[in-house]
């Protein structure tokens, strides 16, 4: 993502919400009980944004494990404008919780998101064990709470394995970590124990990883890679929320009186392919505002021709996009990541299977086109069993990939005699989550309140707003988001059209630098 905002957003202000949305410790919990600790987090989180997010070793990571190569712009970028800082208000409601807001150029509010939601998860852990030694002499030190974690994750490890599946599985884990040398841990122990792994998204993990098997003599990367997987990503929702709310009105020319299209979602995705490697493991990530109208939208949207030209000139390996080809036939994986998995992939194959036969119709079969089933990576799994049952789908939609981080983390029972006689006490991960909510630029005010994300659930429960914004304005963009995630008849000229000034006003005009 940050190769995209440092090409083509450097005009851009950017605000993330942290909030906890499940915890049997909140934040304002933990200010007003343990003042102690809640200083001892504010302080961990203001070390960390001291830290630059970008350097040789990332880079070198990068480059080894996702055969990625930084620009100079993004680097210098970096250095610049670093993390930004968290600041904490208290929002009117009837808990009174915390929000948390990093505001400042993409990179620097992005650069936030991980590090702060993992250190918010260790702090309500924390805050846990402080109580639990406070009012029942129960002492649980880090070495215990890791090595516990670390036996809850042997033990699923041991299940995974004994499935009979095909599926491959990536480590998502980071942001929401119940402690970071858990976190190197788990990742070394899935790398070397759980069958069919291919990798995590951590790149703080690989860093680290990286440079203790070149301190033990490993200086190979072919062997570092063979002891540890690869990195592992996809594109990301803030990205889509992010230009959403900058060019909102690309999204309503297309649709004209009929409602909003989703032009601004396959904007983001060619930028990301353009800067990150290429179309030959294009993946879409269809869900920021709903799966069914993003696959409508590309359905019926031509690729830019200029797309195709900026990706013949920057990888002439890859397999070519056709002019005339339509946005759906770009992506080779489809990532699930919310709402029914069942009905969305049983969506996606049907759209691909429509593709197939209006190419057929048109005397179709040219190379670039899709006559190849698109893989499906399902990352919305809550435990073990969950895999077990996506493992045993039908093989139209059965994922190829299975992506996740929460059920490799977690805590097993510890067992502590207590004054109440209690046998057993459990430590509760959090639910964490850190969005992009605002995105600000001088020459391109938006009619949007806010930036935000609805997903693949039916209804908005889940629908991520600018917490900071009145009732009536927050529900007033739950509206603009209803409409987005509605399916309508597309004009196709029109929506193609709008698309190909959108793709050329931010690479050739560079209207967002």
């Amino acid at each position: 993502m940050h190769k995209i905002y440092s090409s083509f957003l450097r005009g851009a202000k950017v605000d993330f919400a942290l909030n906890v949305r499940k915890s049997p410790f909140g934040l304002k919990r933990i200010e007003q009980e343990d003042p102690d600790l809640y200083k001892q987090m504010n302080q961990s989180m203001a070390d960390v944004a001291r830290i630059q997010p970008l350097n040789d070793s990332i880079e070198e990571v990068l480059k080894t494990f996702y055969s990625f190569d930084t620009p100079k712009i993004m680097r210098q970028r970096a250095d610049e404008h670093g993390v930004a800082e968290v600041k904490w208000m208290d929002m009117d409601n009837s808990d009174g919780s915390h929000i948390g807001i990093a505001s400042g150029t993409a990179e620097a509010a992005s650069n936030a998101e991980t590090t702060m939601t993992q250190l918010v998860q260790e702090y309500t852990l924390r805050a846990q064990v402080r109580v639990l030694c406070k009012k029942r002499g129960i002492r649980i030190d880090r070495t215990e709470h890791v090595a516990n974690s670390l036996g809850h994750l042997a033990a699923v490890v041991d299940q995974l394995n004994s499935l009979d599946h095909p599926l491959k599985i990536a480590l998502f884990a980071g942001r929401r970590s119940s402690d970071r040398a858990y976190l190197l841990l788990q990742t070394w122990f899935c790398a070397h124990n759980l069958k069919n792994y291919i990798g995590s998204s951590s790149i703080f993990a690989f860093s680290h990883l990286s440079r203790a098997l070149e301190e033990e003599g490993v200086h190979k990367p072919a062997d570092r890679i063979e002891e540890m997987g690869r990195l592992i990503g996809t594109h990301a929702h803030e990205v889509m929320s992010i230009m959403q709310h900058l060019m909102s009105n690309y999204d309503d020319e297309a649709g004209g009186k009929d409602g909003p299209v989703q032009i601004c979602s396959l904007l983001a995705h060619l930028l990301f392919l353009r800067a990150n490697g290429g179309t030959e493991y294009a993946t879409a990530l269809s869900d920021t505002f709903g799966s069914h109208s993003f696959v409508a939208a590309a359905m019926v949207t031509q690729v830019p021709d200029e797309f195709i030209q900026d990706i013949q000139e920057l990888y002439p390996n890859d397999r070519q996009i056709q002019k005339g080809a339509m946005m759906f036939d770009v992506f080779k994986t489809w990532r699930l990541d919310s709402g029914d998995y069942c009905k969305v992939a049983e969506m996606v194959v049907s759209a691909w299977e429509d593709r197939c036969q209006q190419l057929d119709r048109q005397g179709g079969g040219a190379e670039g086109l899709p006559r190849q089933r698109p893989a499906l990576m399902h990352s919305n799994l809550k435990d073990v069993q969950h895999v077990q049952e996506v493992a045993n789908l039908p093989e139209r939609i059965r994922p190829t990939v299975v992506a996740f981080g929460g059920v490799a983390d977690g805590f097993v029972p510890f067992d502590a005699q207590t004054e109440d006689g209690k046998q057993e006490v459990e430590l509760q991960m959090a639910s964490v989550v850190m969005k992009a909510v605002q995105a600000r630029h001088p020459k391109m005010p938006s009619d949007q309140d806010c930036a935000g994300k609805h997903g693949d659930d039916d209804n908005l429960v889940k629908a991520q707003v600018d917490p900071r914004l009145p009732e009536k304005a927050q529900e007033t963009f739950k509206r603009r988001l209803a409409d987005l995630f509605k399916t309508r008849k597309i004009d196709a000229d029109r929506a193609s059209s709008v698309l190909a000034k959108a793709y050329h006003d931010v690479t050739r005009r560079q209207i967002l630098n």
